[in-house]
């Protein structure tokens, strides 16, 4: 008996979606997530930089970083990205976006999972679904996921 294999057929979105350039990715929000209570604590800007978060996390699919899927929901945010390129927050606003991505992991949607200030390097950050969990007795963010900074208030 010869089965052949379905190809998968690939999304193509409509046109007030995209351009349309094969490099475009997507950053989906599931309305479980936009409903929570820790979605819904978060300002509008904490929730856009998650959202550019995920452009990030869908654009580095092949990078170094997640070679061979030792850290399947890593990604990098840094200055270039959010500055230049996203114009999220401007040069002299750099504060803003490490309070906002401290926000992210206190709210348990990402963590940070190597801290890049000491060896002179991005800062990994990782997806986390612990926001499940936001405001219960179980939701504790360890040091080992905390930026410099957070761990430098403790």
């Amino acid at each position: 008996m010869n089965i052949m294999a379905k190809k998968k057929k690939k999304h193509v979105p409509k046109s007030f979606e995209s351009t349309g350039i094969s490099s475009d990715t997507s950053a989906n929000i599931y309305e479980s997530m936009a409903d929570s209570d820790a979605w819904l604590d978060l300002t509008k800007g904490q929730q856009l930089l998650y959202v550019y978060c995920k452009f990030q996390y869908y654009g580095e699919k092949s990078s170094k970083l997640r070679e061979k899927e030792t850290n399947p929901e890593a990604f990098t945010m840094n200055k270039y990205k959010w500055c230049t390129k996203y114009k999220l927050y401007s040069t002299s606003n750099s504060g803003q976006f490490y309070k906002d991505m401290e926000a992210l992991i206190q709210h348990g949607f990402v963590k940070c999972i190597l801290i890049g200030a000491k060896a002179r390097v991005k800062n990994v950050y990782q997806y986390s679904d612990k926001w499940k969990i936001w405001e219960t007795p179980e939701f504790k963010i360890t040091r080992d996921e905390m930026t410099m900074r957070m761990i430098n208030k403790l």
